[in-house]
């Protein structure tokens, strides 16, 4: 018995052995099996446009000796695959995409895209000796339509040091019509995003639609503690109850005229909450 169940035991381990280096394969250095290329995305910080660019990293195996990308409206890229078929589609990205330097071996690589409006499908080939593979990742770039002109007013514009008032443009996003901005509002680049939620209010000037304001940065500095930033008292509070129960709302009405109750902040804390607001010409 005692002989059966090391037995047993051995051929059990055995098996263990041989999954375990099957699983690993491809992924442990030195033990890669075809080129492979992993795309990561990651956000844009300024001075890039978090909304239009964005940063890749290309990770590539031991395997791989070359690695290629192209950029593609994902319209065009399923029109490719649907007229050539994925093997063939492969090779244009090879034949028409762009070389990636410094791959060589297990490497990465980062590379930034700008002014990306749309949807886009981002394809990347490794090659190997005798082999290429792909892998693909998308990346939506807003795009935005003039809605009407006007004019922002900062309750808090004394406190920060910066005029009462901006003329600006309210736009709506093209592939979301909750989704607004005031553009170029603190200052070229600098817009902030109003999301539109299924709340509605009325008061003295009629009715209005719940927006939420998510966290945005502004050029403005505030003495030695850095950059300013803007939110609304539901993600101050990290409570949506304050915005949609507690009175602290920000609406906006039919004719685009705007109320928005903000808090304006530092790293090290609170520089005031009130209403901005906003009047459309």
């Amino acid at each position: 018995m005692k002989i059966y169940i090391y037995n047993l035991f051995m051929a059990l381990l055995a098996v263990t052995i041989v999954t375990s280096c099957t699983d690993e394969e491809g992924t442990e250095p030195g033990n890669d099996s075809t080129p492979i290329v992993t795309v990561y995305q990651y956000k844009a910080s300024r001075p890039n446009n978090p909304d239009n660019d964005i940063i890749l990293r290309f990770a590539a195996n031991s395997k791989t000796t070359e690695a290629y990308y192209l950029v593609e409206q994902t319209v065009d890229k399923d029109a490719h695959i649907a007229s050539m078929g994925k093997n063939a589609y492969i090779d244009y990205v090879v034949s028409n995409g762009i070389k990636v330097n410094d791959i060589s071996g297990a490497s990465n690589v980062d590379v930034v895209l700008t002014d990306l409006y749309g949807e886009y499908t981002i394809t990347a080939v490794a090659v190997g000796k005798d082999s290429k593979t792909s892998t693909d990742i998308t990346f939506s770039g807003l795009a935005w339509t003039d809605v009407v002109t006007g004019t922002y007013y900062f309750f808090n514009a004394e406190k920060l040091g910066i005029s009462a008032s901006n003329p600006t443009v309210l736009q709506v996003c093209t592939t979301d019509a909750n989704l607004y901005r005031f553009k170029d509002v603190f200052g070229t680049g600098y817009h902030l995003k109003i999301n539109l939620i299924d709340y509605k209010g009325s008061d003295t000037g009629g009715e209005y639609q719940f927006f939420r304001v998510p966290a945005t940065d502004t050029p403005y500095i505030f003495g030695n503690y850095g950059t300013v930033n803007v939110r609304d008292i539901g993600y101050f509070q990290n409570n949506d109850a304050f915005v949609t129960e507690g009175g602290y709302e920000s609406g906006m009405y039919s004719n685009y005229n705007c109320f928005i109750y903000v808090q304006y902040y530092v790293s090290a804390g609170n520089l005031g909450y009130d209403y901005d607001e906003f009047i459309a010409d």
